[in-house]
Parts: C-alpha cells; sequence; structure tokens
C-alpha cells in the first residue's frame, strides 16, 4: 500500500489528530504527545522514523529557550536511510525542523511526499498552537515586566502547596522597595522600571529551586521560600546592588527593602499566606527602627481595627465628628496666653484620642482630609471671635509630611484663610513627622513660600530623629517645639542630665539663629522654671491647661489670660 492510497484510512488519520488536540502548553510536551500516538498511524503513511530538531532562543516568555533533538518514532521493522525533512521558523526566529525515514522496504513517490508535507505542516500547526497557549498561559499568570509570577499565580500556586499540607515548610515573606519614590525621582521612571525588573529577575533567580517568586505590582513583591533558606535569604536581600546608565553614567544603587514575614504552620490556609505577610508589613512600614517584622496573631486585630477606622473615617468628616479642641500655649514670663495648638477628637459613642486613629490617616493618606478639616475649623473660630471683638492668640495647627506631594499646598491653604479674612499673624502652621522627610526641596520652597504670605511655620517634635540638625540648619522655620520626650526626664529629682544638656543645647541654638522655642508636654512648676531660666520663654502642658473645647477657651479668651503657678524648687 502506498501513502497515495492511505484515503481508507481516513477515520484513523481524524482520530490521531483529535488525540493531540487537547489543550498542551509547551512545545516540548506537543512534541511528546505526538510520540505518544505515532504509533497509531505511522504504517498508513509508511513512516520508519520520526526525529524532531528543536532549537528556539531564549525570549521573555522562554527565558532558557527550546534546545531538543528527539527521535519519538522507530518502527520495530526498522526503516530506510533516506530521509523527508521540513523546517519551520518559529517568530522569535528559532528552528523547527521535522525529519521522517521510510518504513523498511518503501520508496516515497512525489505524491507521497506531497501527503508528507501535508502532514509535517499539520504537526508544526499543532506545535506551534501548543507554544501559543502556553504564551497565553505565560501570559495570564505572569508579570510582563520582571518575568515572575503575577499575584493571580502566586495565589493560585500558595493554595496547592496549602492544599498539598506541605505549607509548614514555608515562608512567605512581603516584600516592599524602601523609597522607591525617591529612587524614581532620582534616576526617572524607565530606569526606575529598570530597577524593578532586574530587582525581581534577581530574586526569581536566587530563589531558583528553593521556592516561588511573584511581583504584586509597583514595587510591591512576594516570596515563597522554603524555611531552611530563609536566614540566607534575608542575608542576600542586604546586599542587592543594581548598577544602571543614567546621564551617561554607570549608577550604582544599594536596593533596601521593608518585609513581612508568615512562617506558614499546618493550618494555615491560602488566605493567610496572602494576608498575615502584608499585615507583618504595615508594621514593618511604620517602625523606624525595624525593617523586617515577624507576623503575629495579635497583628490581625490591630489590622482590622485600623481598617474600621479607614471605612468610618469619610462618612464621620461628612457628619463633622471631628472636634477641634485648643491646648493653651503659655508666656512663661508673664504666665499668660501667648497661643494655642489645634488638636482634634473623634467624638462618637465616646471621644476617641488621636494615638487611636492618626497613625492609620497618616498610613493611607486620608490624614490630609482631616488636616484641612482642622484648617477651616480654626478659620471659622478665629473669624467668629474676632466678630465678638475678641483678640485671638496665634493658633498652630499640624499638617503631616504627606501634603507636601501636592504642588497646591500654599495654595490651598491660603484659600481657607483668604475665605476667612483671617490675618495670617493668628495662624501657625505646625509640620509633623519630618524627620525622615527626604524632599528637602519641596519642604524648604513651601516654608519660603509661606513666608511670603506672613504665615508662621513651626517644626513639631525636635530633638528626635536623625534630621533633626540638618532641618534646623535648612528651614528658616519661626518656632521649634522641644520633644515631650526631653521635657519628661527633666524632674526635680532624678534627672538626667543628658536631656537637660540636650534641651539647653537646642534652646541656645535656637537664640543663636533667632527661633522661638516651645515646650510640650510641661507637667510640673520645675521643668517650667527650669526651661525660663535656660531661655525657653514658651510652653504648653498640662501644668497650665489640657485641651480645652470650643466653649473652654472661648472663656479664656474673652475675660483673664494669666496662669497663676505655685513656686518651685531651684532648677
Amino acid at each position: 500500500m502506498s501513502l497515495a492510497d492511505c484515503g481508507q484510512d481516513a477515520k484513523q488519520f481524524i482520530r490521531f489528530f483529535d488525540k493531540l488536540n487537547e489543550n498542551v502548553f509547551s512545545l516540548n510536551a506537543m512534541i511528546r504527545k505526538i510520540d505518544e500516538f505515532l504509533p497509531d498511524i505511522a504504517p498508513s503513511f509508511l513512516i520508519g522514523k520520526l526525529k524532531f530538531l528543536v532549537s528556539v532562543p531564549p525570549s521573555v516568555y522562554e527565558p532558557k529557550g527550546v534546545f531538543n533533538t528527539d527521535v519519538g518514532y522507530v518502527a520495530p521493522d526498522g526503516f530506510e536511510v533516506e530521509t523527508f525533512e521540513k523546517q519551520f521558523t518559529t517568530p522569535e526566529g528559532g528552528k523547527v525542523s521535522i525529519i521522517l525515514n521510510p518504513s523498511k522496504g518503501v520508496i516515497w513517490t512525489d505524491a507521497d511526499k506531497e501527503g508528507l508535507t501535508f502532514f509535517c505542516q499539520e504537526l508544526f500547526m499543532l506545535c506551534s498552537r501548543a507554544r501559543l497557549m502556553g504564551m497565553l498561559r505565560h501570559v495570564e499568570r505572569t508579570d510582563a515586566l520582571t518575568g515572575a509570577l503575577n499575584s493571580k499565580a502566586f495565589m493560585e500556586e500558595s493554595a496547592k502547596l496549602v492544599m498539598q499540607r506541605k505549607g509548614s515548610a514555608y515562608t512567605a515573606i512581603f516584600i516592599n522597595i524602601k523609597n522607591f519614590k525617591y529612587i524614581n525621582q532620582q534616576v526617572g521612571q524607565n530606569n526606575g522600571n529598570v530597577i524593578l525588573c532586574k530587582f525581581g529577575m534577581m530574586l526569581n533567580s536566587y530563589i531558583g529551586e528553593n521556592g516561588y517568586f511573584s511581583r504584586l505590582g509597583g514595587d510591591n513583591f512576594m516570596a515563597m521560600i522554603k524555611n531552611e533558606t530563609f536566614s540566607l535569604f534575608l542575608r542576600f536581600m542586604q546586599g542587592i546592588i543594581i548598577s544602571l546608565e543614567h546621564e551617561g553614567k554607570t549608577v550604582s544603587m544599594h536596593i533596601t527593602t521593608k518585609m513581612g514575614v508568615y512562617r506558614l504552620t499546618p493550618q494555615s490556609t491560602p488566605g493567610d499566606v496572602m494576608t498575615n505577610p502584608n499585615v507583618a508589613f504595615l508594621v514593618a512600614k511604620r517602625s523606624q527602627n525595624h525593617d523586617v517584622i515577624f507576623f503575629r496573631p495579635e497583628m490581625l486585630e490591630e489590622s482590622l481595627h485600623a481598617k474600621g477606622i479607614s471605612n468610618m473615617f469619610p462618612e464621620s468628616l461628612a457628619r463633622k465628628e471631628f472636634l477641634v479642641y485648643y491646648q493653651p500655649k503659655v508666656d512663661l514670663r508673664t504666665k499668660t496666653l501667648c497661643g494655642a495648638e489645634a488638636l482634634s477628637r473623634w467624638k462618637r459613642d465616646r471621644i476617641i484620642p488621636p494615638v487611636e486613629f492618626i497613625p492609620v490617616l497618616e498610613n493611607e493618606g486620608s490624614i490630609r482630609n482631616l488636616d484641612f478639616y482642622v484648617l477651616e475649623a480654626v478659620c471659622c473660630d478665629i473669624r467668629d471671635w474676632l466678630n465678638k471683638g475678641y483678640e485671638p492668640v496665634r493658633v498652630s495647627t499640624n499638617f503631616s509630611k504627606v501634603h507636601l506631594s501636592n504642588e497646591k499646598l500654599v495654595q490651598d491653604i491660603m484659600n481657607v484663610l483668604n475665605a476667612y479674612e483671617i490675618p495670617a499673624k493668628y495662624l501657625e502652621i505646625e509640620l509633623t513627622e519630618l524627620s525622615d522627610y527626604k524632599y528637602y526641596d519641596r519642604l524648604i520652597a513651601f516654608v519660603n513660600n509661606m513666608h511670603g504670605y506672613g504665615v508662621h511655620i513651626s517644626i513639631d517634635d525636635f530633638g528626635t530623629g536623625y534630621s533633626s540638625i540638618k532641618l534646623f540648619k535648612d528651614l528658616q522655620a519661626d518656632v521649634v517645639k522641644l520633644d515631650k520626650s526631653l521635657i519628661d526626664n527633666i524632674a526635680e529629682n532624678g534627672s538626667k542630665e543628658a536631656d537637660k544638656i540636650i534641651s539647653r543645647a537646642i534652646i541656645n541654638m535656637a537664640k543663636e539663629l533667632n527661633v522661638e522655642v516651645i515646650a510640650e508636654g510641661v507637667e510640673t512648676v520645675y521643668q517650667a522654671d527650669f526651661l525660663l531660666k535656660n531661655g525657653c520663654t514658651m510652653a504648653q502642658g498640662y501644668l497650665f491647661d489640657r485641651p480645652l473645647t470650643h466653649d473652654a477657651f472661648e472663656k479664656i479668651l474673652s475675660g483673664d489670660r494669666t496662669y497663676t503657678l505655685p513656686d518651685a524648687s531651684p532648677a
């Protein structure tokens, strides 16, 4: 029987290709399928031997390429030396060759070779289809920038691991590149993408067979690694240096990260794998001292509390559930009211103190809305006091560093003042959380612009944080606030001499720079006397008043503004 007479075997031919139409996701997998089912059809095509030669170069979708020589079929009775070869080109320039030998004693005619050409074309189409399906699957599961798994694929792999009860051998790690926005500003967004790509490839390569790695989006990543390699992984993470070309120069950047770590247990669920490392990371993100935080169960309660605050905040703000309290500032020389700090309190079923909600709002950025809410309330109150004939004092209102990303911040503040026709001398903007702020150009420009409108600027919590002296030197602030942690240690019995020395030094530096100093958290006459004797003339704290409601503070403005204190022991 010749190949030209194989019409009688059409059903067998169709069945052969039906079997190969199953979902297969790689070229090699399809070749193995062909090897498996070829014996069913080879006698009809008088095929004694079939060989694949594959040479596909590495690409984004197949990083290692495909290089393979596969002798998939040899007839039991042997084959002839004559060969028939068809070569096909892949989209990335690779080659796939299908080489056939006739059965023993067979010589293929031209008609036979036409049939073989069709047969090889069909085989290659099936191989191409398998590669295409593999690429689509790769795209569906892979981050295009780094080649790592995407979040969907990471969740799928983690679910398999947990369901197979292998999870307790692994540690899940949420990874975030520190200060990546700052890096992007330094080297540009394109180079930022280069850093993300190289960072992802380095981690993916390092983890290798010891786990798997995913880019969740932006500069956030997840890794699942075997417990025995965890300490080595942390050491590796401390030494990541990435080089790139920027403005004609080779720049080397030491990449540092914040990490949340969750060691899986036999009871871990797929949801735990995604949630718990992220919860631990959020704690690490807020930490000034630790870049790696291990998950603890109580963190979940804190996270749920924070989420509850986030969910309630917009509606509560719209309902004006936030009250503005005023804590008096006192001139230590005359013991008279000289200013106030506006503080927010959240009134629901109870008065919620700032320590419960400010960090949450700061972390998610909603603090911007609260800061402007307080500013507007202060301006409204000052306008009301002016209309009543009361002389207001200068009121400081807190503004978080997150505002400095707003290019229209100065104008937004002035719009509120102008709307209530408030003279700038009555307002002081108190900048908070600046100890680790890196965008000094924006910070300095903001201070200078506010000064141009006559608005005072103060720096909160001075005396803490590594960059306080740089802030002191570079910013032309009007006021610095001596941090409460220093004041707390100034006591009649058992004072820490170091805190006294630091406090004196800050006060003296401020006087040299013509900057006012105010001490916060003053609770004893001894502390007040120490401050006055060393040149600090303003203070606020429970020694004078707790934060007061609007009505209570208005009574002070409209009446006697003098505070009476008992005599102090020598400081």
